[in-house]
């Protein structure tokens, strides 16, 4: 008998993460046919990685909740990637204000994300992507700044553009809940 709840429990959770996957797909691709600046593919490996790490998402709510997260996580990360590079001694002045600066830009996306969250929870989608759109600013303007001197390369190219694709993917969801609800 316990062989039998073992085996419908398996199931169950087979079929919950087939849907889930198949709701990754699905959404990840009407995204990127609206948005240019979105990629399939990231999009798909970078939830279907997270959705290994918790629950997979039943639903396009769900689904965007858990892309904001992700985004959060993200810029979590980056904030504390930062950190270690401005304590880095071979950057010179201008680096460091440089990192000093995506610090703080980063820090900001991290509160603009919380803010996010509770809007979207409560159904403010306009304000949710007004604040997941600053947030996506700040990965462009971190960026951005190191090439106003010449020849100063970013240690952070690869990372902004990951926060900056994750963004992209929390707006998309965000614009494809507000046209279902």
């Amino acid at each position: 008998m316990k062989f039998a709840s073992y085996l419908v429990i398996f199931f169950l959770f087979l079929f919950q993460s087939s849907n889930g996957s198949n709701l990754i797909s699905q959404s990840c691709k009407e995204a990127s046919k609206n948005d240019p600046n979105l990629r399939y593919d990231f999009c798909v490996a970078s939830l279907e990685d997270e959705s290994k790490l918790q629950p997979p998402p039943s639903n396009l709510e769900g689904l965007v909740g858990m892309s904001i997260q992700l985004t959060k996580s993200n810029g979590t990360n980056m904030v504390s990637i930062i950190s270690k590079l401005m304590k880095d001694k071979t950057f010179d002045q201008y680096a460091k204000v440089c990192l000093r600066d995506c610090f703080d830009l980063y820090s900001d996306s991290l509160s603009d994300l919380d803010d996010a969250v509770v809007a979207f929870k409560s159904k403010d989608l306009d304000t949710a992507a007004i604040n997941l759109s600053a947030s996506l600013d700040n990965s462009v303007t971190c960026e951005d700044q190191f090439k106003d001197k010449k020849g100063e390369a970013s240690p952070l190219t690869k990372e902004n553009r990951v926060f900056f694709q994750l963004n992209v993917i929390s707006l998309a969801f965000i614009q494809m809940f507000h046209q279902h609800y």
